[in-house]
């Protein structure tokens, strides 16, 4: 199987269906369930959504390779869960 074909397949962005959440219990769930997940890798930060106090961290998925951001709630914000589009 080429690696082309097998993160095409790959299912990591259907983890969660909505992009934000609905209060810090909803993000709290999310991050357990991703850290108790041993295809997700916790990765550096390296370029944040926001530079105002947010706290976010990265994930990485092991079968594909694709990156996601997580990012805290903040009211009004209501957080985030989106792939990071580029690394550069």
């Amino acid at each position: 199987m080429n690696l082309e074909s097998f993160s095409l397949s790959c299912d990591c962005g259907m983890v969660r269906h909505k992009n934000d959440f609905s209060g810090w219990s909803d993000f709290d769930k999310f991050e357990a369930k991703l850290k108790g997940d041993v295809a997700w890798e916790n990765i550096p930060v390296k370029v944040p959504y926001s530079n105002v106090g947010i706290s976010e961290r990265w994930y990485r998925c092991l079968r594909c390779s694709r990156v996601w951001r997580l990012v805290e709630p903040d009211p009004p914000f209501s957080g985030l869960w989106k792939e990071v589009s580029s690394l550069n």
